[in-house]
């Protein structure tokens, strides 16, 4: 897979979260093939909805391609999602439930609210995330876009002081 291919595939949403004027944060997932199977972009603001989280949407949008419905099954794929920043602890969670996302490549880590990383530190259901492999901010430089793309959005909302806006140097 080219990882950074995808993430700038991710970076396009987030591009589209930040135009709606919401969080800069957008996911893509892709299957083994290297096809693109869903997007998701970040719509907490633009669509009143605080689950409106990008990696959430594009697993709501990959559904049928994780779900038999008519067996009631879940597929257990092995997709790749790509998203431009670590996953938050509900699409950690969300991604564990999917049966379908086997590896997680982010561009930008979140010591705040990232917690991919933590969960598969444990104790917290070690056995299911032991099976989740990730990839935490592969290419400095977009990483730093990431970091820049959230400070940028966090200070025009008013908080001068966010974590985002250091260690941003290339």
């Amino acid at each position: 897979m080219d990882d950074r291919k995808y993430l700038l595939e991710a970076f396009l949403e987030a591009e589209e979260a930040k135009a709606e004027g919401t969080y800069p944060i957008g996911a893509v997932i892709v299957d083994i093939e290297g096809a693109i199977i869903s997007r998701g972009r970040n719509r907490i603001f633009s669509g009143s909805d605080t689950t409106a989280h990008a990696e959430v949407e594009a697993i709501r949008r990959a559904g049928s391609a994780m779900v038999d419905i008519e067996n009631k099954k879940f597929l257990k794929k092995n997709y790749t999602l790509y998203t431009t920043c670590e996953p938050c602890p509900m699409c950690s969670c969300t991604i564990l439930l999917s049966f379908s996302i086997t590896r997680v490549v982010w561009a930008a880590t979140d010591i705040e609210m990232g917690a991919m990383r933590k969960f598969k530190e444990g104790p917290h259901f070690l056995d299911r995330f032991n099976k989740i492999s990730f990839d935490a901010a592969p290419f400095r430089d977009l990483e730093v876009r990431q970091r820049k793309l959230l400070a940028d959005w966090s200070i025009k909302r008013g908080y001068l002081d966010t974590p985002w806006q250091y260690n941003n140097e290339l």
